[in-house]
């Protein structure tokens, strides 16, 4: 990974992995788990709030079914409700690498884990997800998702829908606050809230039963503190992102 922030976060994919319950035909199948990986090339800020902009590798994966004896999750219907675990990834953010941020203390890495829930209609689904980091930050995040889903022909999807994400002080005091210390930046205090709205578009192809593309638009506005924070005045409250993934297919029998 790069240090760019990843906010939404690289393996931000998993959070589409659905866990349902499964028909009775399934169980059948025995010991199994299927599941995709995928990876790519992701452009956007380098850090959340910045307008200068950076290409970095991006992850993805997404959880099928699981079966292990007479317990199975996945595999059922695709529509209806289900849970899946969410997953993000933030880059570790260097104030020495911008000149905005000289005096300003580093941010490590951070892996965000929690959980996600969601309802899925034959063309649409909606979906929140609360995660909490660790490492970098310790706050809490929390992602809202609607969607739009059209299936051109029967290996095309297209997902259209607003987006709007939330995050506690402690986020906003590891992102957004500026330290007495800082060189280039006045004194600022950040609380939590809503930290943006926007949208999201994505296209994926199946190329065949095994492999697929994927590509994906977004944009965020920065909103409440974490817009009027010097950190983002000294960059743009409009962050961009744009990626294509190449995703593989796994179906294992154990």
């Amino acid at each position: 990974m790069t240090g760019r922030d990843m906010r939404r976060p690289l393996l931000a994919a998993l959070a589409a992995a659905s866990i349902t319950s499964a028909p009775a035909a399934l169980l059948a199948e025995g010991n199994h788990i299927a599941f995709e990986l995928g990876g790519g090339l992701s452009y956007g800020p380098t850090y959340e709030g910045s307008d200068d902009y950076t290409s970095s590798p991006s992850f993805q994966g997404s959880l099928h079914s699981f079966g292990a004896g007479s317990m199975s999750v996945g595999g059922g219907d695709a529509t209806g409700f289900g849970f899946a675990p969410s997953f993000g990834f933030i880059g570790k953010r260097d104030s020495s690498e911008h000149t905005a941020l000289k005096g300003m203390d580093d941010v490590d890495w951070t892996l965000e884990v929690g959980v996600k829930a969601k309802y899925t209609w034959e063309f649409a689904e909606v979906s929140a997800a609360v995660r909490k980091g660790f490492n970098g930050h310790e706050g809490v995040v929390a992602d809202l998702a609607a969607d739009a889903i059209l299936r051109p022909d029967a290996y095309t999807t297209l997902r259209l829908g607003p987006r709007v994400s939330l995050a506690n002080e402690e986020y906003a005091e590891t992102y957004f606050s500026v330290p007495a210390s800082a060189r280039n930046l006045s004194a600022y205090s950040a609380e939590g809230g809503v930290k943006s709205v926007g949208a999201e578009f994505s296209a994926r192809r199946e190329l065949s039963d095994t492999w697929s593309m994927e590509g994906k638009l977004a944009y965020d506005r920065l909103m409440n503190d974490f817009a009027d924070s010097p950190v983002t005045r000294s960059g743009s409250e409009h962050q961009v992102t744009v990626g294509v993934s190449l995703i593989r297919q796994f179906d294992l029998r154990f």
